[in-house]
């Protein structure tokens, strides 16, 4: 039998490739593809060495290909949609859509709607969630997933609905929201803050919350962990004040498991935004599931 051998750069390459020629600009191809700009600047400069040419003309933000890189450009394209024409051509036996998310917004924001998704969506088609820390969200969209979740200040570019604003206050049991209102009295010693140690990358943390209500100054950590899920379930136990996403609390509030400090919610321009992936786009389903993600936000 005779053998076939590729030796063919990654798709990740390949994809990296791609997106920054169509954008014309590293920045705008990691944010459409959720990783970061090293991280495609890494993929170009390794086509680039194993090729022996340079494939971009670079001039400060300005991004252009040179000849070498327009001809691959084009044989690079029309690879990448035979691949992905022949993905969906198989895929098609079995409609599906995936959603690629923080293990929070999975737990707290996906699961309490994922009855109403899949009415919404209707019989035969396969609702799949990937969860990850949300700084590796990246690579799951290159698994294929179909709508990705994301924190940020600004609307995507891509189709997307706006799932919440950050509205964020204290919160715990009731005995902890009683002593923290006669800690503010000056009766009573403060509980402790139980802390999200997670990289931030935008979300309000104790110490903005802090800055917003200076009587709370003096409160101290008293825990921490790396998982906002988790971290729920320590201020329902009794651990101390957690502070809780409005978006994220609804449950624990309802159950009256867990309370909000009297007063306002501290509200950021921070939003969690539903976005549809370049594999989404192409996804009739994916679609009709934003629809409802933004139906069912609006409840």
């Amino acid at each position: 039998m005779n053998k076939r051998r590729y030796s063919l750069p990654s798709t990740s390459a390949l994809t990296a490739f791609e997106a920054v020629a169509r954008r014309k600009g590293f920045a705008r191809a990691a944010e459409e593809l959720n990783t970061s700009q090293p991280a495609i600047s890494r993929h170009i400069r390794n086509l680039e060495i194993r090729f022996g040419t340079r494939l971009f003309h670079r001039d400060g933000h300005d991004v252009r290909l040179t000849p070498a890189g327009e001809g691959f450009y084009a044989s690079a394209l029309q690879a990448l949609d035979g691949l992905q024409q022949a993905v969906d051509t198989v895929a098609q036996t079995a409609p599906e859509v995936t959603l690629a998310s923080s293990h929070a917004v999975s737990h707290l924001l996906l699961m309490p709607r994922y009855r109403d998704l899949r009415r919404a969506l209707g019989k035969g088609v396969e609702l799949r969630f990937l969860t990850a820390e949300y700084h590796l969200i990246g690579a799951a969209i290159e698994t294929g997933a179909d709508i990705v979740f994301e924190y940020a200040r600004t609307a995507p570019d891509r189709d997307h609905v706006l799932i919440c604003r950050e509205e964020v206050k204290p919160v715990g049991t009731p005995e902890v929201i009683t002593q923290a209102m006669a800690a503010l009295n000056g009766d009573a010693d403060p509980p402790g803050l139980l802390e999200l140690q997670q990289k931030n990358l935008g979300w309000t943390t104790w110490t903005k919350w802090q800055a917003a209500h200076p009587e709370t100054a003096g409160w101290t950590e008293c825990d921490a962990h790396d998982n906002y899920v988790y971290l729920l379930e320590m201020a329902a136990a009794g651990a101390g004040l957690a502070l809780g996403w409005r978006g994220f609390v609804g449950g624990y509030l309802d159950r009256g498991s867990l309370v909000g400090l009297p007063g306002d919610w501290l509200s950021t321009d921070v939003g969690i935004y539903a976005r549809l992936t370049r594999n989404g786009e192409r996804n009739d389903k994916a679609r009709a599931c934003l629809t409802a993600l933004k139906t069912l936000s609006g409840k």
